[in-house]
């Protein structure tokens, strides 16, 4: 009984810690987002938005499971024990469009940057907890 509580504890104080980590990078991510003027360039694993005159990078290191907030010259990393991760751009809605329907854009023409990822930890040696963001798409508001 002392061993399945003892791992039972830790699974779910896993399970917070997750859910707090990604909570916080997707704040941070949308703040950058609203806040940019512009998209600089975007892959899936990379995003670079123009904020207050500099560029902020976004980087996925899917060998080091690691999302990487770069901007003016201080890294930090946002997430670990990512497991997959993606970006994408969409244009501003075309007129009489259906509800979340965008077009798909270059970093010239975004107005709406696109995010998702999956993260877990493990327990004990065995994935358990893990956990996927639902997609988010967030407006450029400066733009």
């Amino acid at each position: 009984m002392y061993l399945f509580s003892l791992k039972s504890f830790t699974s779910m104080s896993n399970y917070a810690r997750l859910n707090a980590r990604n909570r916080y990078a997707s704040d941070i991510i949308t703040r950058d987002i609203r806040s940019a003027t512009a998209v600089t360039s975007a892959t899936a694993e990379k995003l670079v938005l123009r904020l207050g005159g500099a560029d902020l990078t976004y980087n996925y290191d899917e060998n080091a499971g690691t999302l990487t907030r770069s901007y003016l010259e201080e890294d930090e990393v946002l997430l670990d024990g990512v497991k997959s991760l993606s970006f994408s751009l969409y244009q501003r809605p075309a007129n009489g469009a259906a509800y979340e329907e965008f077009s798909v854009a270059t970093a010239t023409n975004a107005k709406l940057v696109g995010f998702q990822w999956e993260c877990s930890r493990k327990v004990y040696g065995t994935e358990k907890n893990s956990q996927s963001l639902q997609a988010a798409i967030v407006k450029l508001r400066n733009k």
